[in-house]
């Protein structure tokens, strides 16, 4: 049963909740994209006993006028030898002058799972609000489509967890909630976000080994089937700097609870 469900979901969840947890860290009340160039992060992913079956690494570099943010994520050791996946996400972002937030014009994603190979690239036109998507399989274009740019949704996961850290939503902090819209293919995916004490969580007594210096955790609301869990509940672990530390997916179907922590700040 473990095995048919690795085959068929983990590693992509995984990554997603990766990201999920990058889009907590913030710290800087006044909007500072220059902040970002160079920064390089690497997340240890596991499940039930296994602390590590794979990395996740983060990178931000500047390239002339844009910042280009790419994850690489894979598995390794016994996992790897049964379902190797090897997912790359890159995203473009323009950085708005007189707001500091950053816009994606072109988004890329690779997800190898064994010989099966699946890429999609994003393009955003502002100028036309529209974005085109197109999809392929094998080398083989199975998909294209263009839609409509709405106002509050023009963010990809990765540009909007900079945007997120960077504070364009507004003020991260205990109490705060956030309710926030992005684009993914024909959908505007949209989730909320809730900022609490460790010190009233269970969080902190069960990671607090594992994963150091917990202060905050983040209840985020998905769409369960981003997740394929049951209430697509997600806990963000953040320091008291709100560097994000450790993440939990609740209830996932075929694992229960997936988890991953920052082993490395690479900078």
């Amino acid at each position: 049963m473990i095995k048919t469900a690795i085959s068929r979901y983990y590693f992509t969840k995984i990554t997603l909740c990766l990201l999920l947890t990058f889009l907590f860290h913030t710290g800087n009340v006044c909007p500072d994209t220059n902040k970002f160039e160079g920064e390089v992060l690497k997340y240890n992913i596991g499940f039930w006993l296994f602390k590590k079956v794979g990395t996740a690494i983060f990178k931000c570099e500047k390239d002339g006028d844009t910042l280009v943010v790419t994850i690489e994520a894979c598995t390794e050791g016994f996992l790897d030898k049964i379902i190797h996946r090897h997912n790359i996400y890159r995203t473009t972002m323009t950085i708005d002058d007189i707001t500091d937030r950053l816009k994606p014009i072109n988004s890329y994603e690779k997800k190898v799972k064994r010989k099966k190979e699946r890429v999609m690239v994003t393009d955003y036109d502002y100028e036309n609000n529209m974005y085109n998507y197109k999809t392929w399989r094998r080398g083989i274009v199975h998909k294209e489509e263009s839609h409509k740019l709405e106002p509050k949704g023009c963010d990809d996961m990765i540009s909007v967890s900079y945007n997120f850290r960077n504070e364009i939503y507004g003020e991260v902090k205990e109490g705060s909630s956030f309710n926030i819209t992005t684009v993914y293919k024909d959908k505007s995916p949209n989730f909320s976000a809730n900022v609490r004490s460790a010190e009233d969580s269970d969080e902190l007594s069960k990671w607090q080994g594992i994963i150091p210096d917990i202060k905050y955790v983040v209840d985020v609301a998905l769409d369960p089937e981003l997740l394929d869990s049951k209430e697509g509940k997600l806990v963000v672990l953040l320091t008291e700097d709100l560097t994000p530390v450790g993440y939990v997916a609740k209830d996932v179907i075929g694992f229960g609870d997936l988890y991953g922590f920052l082993e490395e700040d690479v900078n």
